[in-house]
């Protein structure tokens, strides 16, 4: 008689831990989903992160423009993961994606249609300031440029006057849309516009050089998890592709 109580309470103690087991399975966490990857371009560099993010069907990413001192400040406060822009901090990290090449761009109008890169500086410099002077009808040059401490204007400064910035007199646009505007709106203008916002309303003048500056990735430190795959990815043979469609790729 004992030695069935027994076995009845040893069948009754394992059936019981075995309903425990499968309801502590059953509320078990699941697993937690991968926050976004956060990546961030000023609008140099935006419509090239676009294209990669649109292209990658593995990634989970948030994707914000912004201007370059608000970019800065989110990659050292640890706000985003990575970042494409052309001008970038020492002691970054900074990484190679593609090229951007700036147009010089004028009022659909203006009889000019060439320029030499040394006239190019003197215009935007001051130094040439009636149209005549560059083969032009006679009339005052309005030059237009982006914001000073911009990506846009510090990589065209790079790429186009030697490091210098434009004249005081200069007109400044906030965006690309608001260079198009002013270029578009007013006989005497000239500005520049990158290759990927097209030629819509303005007219491209032709220049014995190209004007080009690079893309890179940006970050506090090297890449990792999601953001390095993501960069690996934009740096491999399709990634380049992509970037091919509408920048020049480094590879």
């Amino acid at each position: 008689m004992r030695r069935r109580s027994w076995r009845f309470l040893a069948g009754w103690l394992g059936a019981g831990l075995l309903a425990l087991a499968v309801l502590a399975t059953g509320c078990a966490a699941p697993p937690a989903t991968p926050s976004p990857v956060r990546l961030e371009a000023t609008d140099l560099a935006e419509p090239m992160l676009a294209d990669l993010v649109q292209a990658d069907s593995g990634l989970k990413a948030e994707m914000v423009a912004l201007p370059l001192p608000a970019l800065n400040d989110d990659l050292a406060a640890g706000r985003a993961d990575l970042a494409l822009a052309v001008t970038y901090a020492p002691g970054q990290y900074a990484t190679p994606l593609g090229y951007v090449t700036f147009l010089v761009v004028v009022n659909s109008a203006n009889p000019v249609s060439r320029l030499a890169a040394a006239q190019l500086r003197d215009i935007y410099a001051g130094r040439a300031t009636d149209w005549q002077q560059v083969g032009g009808a006679q009339g005052a040059i309005e030059v237009v440029s982006r914001e000073s401490g911009s990506d846009a204007a510090s990589a065209f400064s790079t790429a186009a006057l030697l490091g210098a910035p434009p004249t005081l007199n200069a007109l400044v646009a906030p965006d690309w849309a608001a260079m198009r505007q002013a270029v578009s709106q007013n006989p005497a203008a000239i500005g520049y516009l990158p290759a990927p916002e097209g030629l819509a309303s303005v007219k491209a003048v032709g220049l014995d050089v190209t004007l080009q500056a690079l893309v890179v990735a940006v970050a506090p430190r090297e890449p990792t998890g999601a953001a390095r795959s993501f960069l690996a990815w934009a740096q491999s043979e399709p990634g380049q592709a992509v970037i091919g469609r509408r920048y020049q790729a480094v590879r």
